[in-house]
């Protein structure tokens, strides 16, 4: 090694024949199969520098030779291919030839997430290099986007307050608000869909319809049963903060009204829920339709791939709109600080410290009453899970620590391969119970802040409502927003805390993240020992 830092690991002079061919390909696969590129990634520069050393060897003959240079910058490998003769790109491909892979096909394989081929004439050389990108490493900052975006706020709110009184009038109630509900609209409006894939990717994550009957069903009581309970636990916790829960009087729970919002469940037709933005509605119809193809999967084989792909779409749907969502999170915050007291501002640490009581207290109350059950060592779970509850920590992602994750549950919690497998990504898409109590809490805040009581009808309300959106909470940073504003319409509560609940995030995401992650392991050995499923 230099002392730049470069290390020549090959450079060879070979020939266009079969076996030198296959030489060059394994030293390319294991130089990349060493750095930092995805497993896609290798395969694609193999198959792309196979074909064009192939298209080389027909267009110069088997008798010429290249020269293969293999380097490493700072433990950043570069392949580097040489042949001396006339201009010849390998890379390029007129589509009017039948004979080779078309154009669109070398574009698929040219196109990498963290890789990059290109071609060159110099020095009577044609070169083909290889080499992975020097991405720079953004700068982290705690909450993210979100945390500018608040911060901005705070900024032009105390701009805003310099304004004659007139100006501030106009900004607040003429461009801020009409905005702010605009772009609230647009997040509702995408959200409908989600919600609905989500729920149907889910449901078609089961085998078939036996599995959904003798394990489905009960692997999705338990995660509901669950989250009841934290979000009960949370509803306790934050009365404690908020006092807003009136027990007597006018909030005594209606049986008629219960009742209309159960038969409200039911669509009118298939159309009128994503139009209306009626989720409840478009809950309903989301798990008729994942049953329903369980039991076409036979029929209609792809069907599953199908709903798999649409999923991936709305994804990128829900990221584009995340952008939006930085927008409207700078606009709730700077119309309550601009429109708000001093007072109000500050009690914000109060949903601070509810979310961190009540997901703390929860899942370590999981976690005894699993230990206690199963009579495991506490101290050696929480050793040999530490990986997957550093990751969802730093992370403040519970997706992220996914895939170390299926190997703590299989390895060291000795769950059943085919179990995880299934259970895993499941509960990932139908089963969050920190973001469930995290909206029962968000009602509890807006309540107090907006001087309203909280009937125990609202509460019940509340809770069917949290039970039923956490399941597809965008998974984009901030998604949460838009399931606020759901919920808050359907309770007729103010929008407008919603900023300083996207605020409070910022601080407990990360606790919340881990926690939720430790309630899930638990649920999952608890469920596992219950149905044989663990070693």
């Amino acid at each position: 090694m230099d002392k730049g830092g470069g290390e020549m690991l090959a450079g060879k002079r070979m020939q266009f024949s079969n076996e030198d061919l296959e030489k060059t390909i394994e030293e390319v696969r294991a130089v990349f199969e060493s750095s930092a590129v995805s497993q896609d990634d290798c395969i694609k520069i193999c198959l792309l520098l196979e074909e064009a050393l192939l298209r080389c060897r027909q267009h110069f003959g088997r008798a010429h030779t290249y020269s293969l240079k293999i380097q490493k910058w700072f433990g950043v490998p570069k392949v580097i291919i040489r042949i001396k003769g006339e201009p010849f790109d390998p890379l390029y491909t007129d589509d009017d030839d039948e004979e080779i892979l078309s154009s669109e096909i070398l574009k698929g394989l040219m196109s990498y997430e963290h890789a990059e081929t290109v071609y060159t004439y110099r020095n009577g050389c044609n070169e083909i290099s290889t080499y992975v990108r020097k991405e720079r490493k953004p700068i982290k900052i705690p909450g993210g986007a979100i945390t500018i975006a608040a911060l901005l706020a705070v900024l032009c709110a105390a701009i805003h307050a310099a304004l004659p009184a007139a100006w501030q009038a106009a900004v607040l109630e003429d461009a801020a608000e009409p905005l702010l509900k605009t772009l609230m609209g647009l997040i509702v409006a995408v959200t409908g869909p989600f919600v609905f894939i989500s729920i149907v990717d889910g449901i078609c994550l089961m085998e078939d319809v036996a599995t959904f009957s003798n394990v489905g069903i009960r692997v999705i009581r338990r995660f509901f049963a669950v989250m009841l309970l934290m979000s009960l636990f949370a509803a306790a916790v934050c009365q404690l903060f908020f006092p807003v829960l009136a027990w007597q009087g006018e909030s005594n729970l209606a049986p008629a009204e219960l009742i209309r919002l159960f038969l409200g469940i039911l669509p009118r037709n298939l159309l009128a829920p994503f139009v209306e933005g009626n989720i409840l509605q478009i809950v309903c119809i989301a798990i008729l339709t994942g049953i329903s193809i369980l039991t076409l999967t036979n029929v209609i084989p792809h069907l599953k791939t199908i709903i798999s792909e649409l999923n991936k779409l709305i994804f990128k749907m829900m990221d584009i709109v995340s952008k939006v969502i930085y927008v409207a999170i700078f606009l709730n915050v700077f119309k309550v600080i601009a429109g708000s007291s001093m007072e109000t501002i500050f009690a914000v640490w109060r949903i601070i410290a509810a979310n961190y009581v009540f997901c703390i207290g929860f899942g370590l109350l999981m976690f005894l009453h699993v230990a206690y059950k199963y009579k495991l060592d506490m101290a050696d779970f929480m050793r040999k899970g530490a990986r997957v509850f550093l990751i969802s920590f730093s992370t403040a992602s519970n997706t992220a620590a996914m895939s170390a994750n299926v190997v703590f549950a299989k390895k060291d919690l000795q769950i059943e391969g085919k179990f995880c497998d299934f259970w895993l990504p499941l509960s990932h898409a139908m089963f969050s119970p920190s973001a469930a109590a995290a909206l029962v809490a968000g009602v509890f805040y807006t309540a107090y802040n907006a001087q309203l009581e909280l009937s125990l009808f609202s509460l019940i309300i509340t809770i069917i409502l949290a039970l039923q959106l956490s399941i597809a909470t965008p998974p984009v940073p901030g998604g949460i927003m838009a399931i606020y504003a759901i919920i808050f319409n359907q309770l007729a509560l103010p929008l407008d805390y919603i900023g300083m609940l996207m605020v409070s995030a910022v601080f407990v995401v990360n606790i919340s993240s881990v926690m939720s992650m430790l309630i899930r392991d638990c649920e999952l050995v608890d469920i596992a020992g219950e149905i044989g499923k663990r070693g």
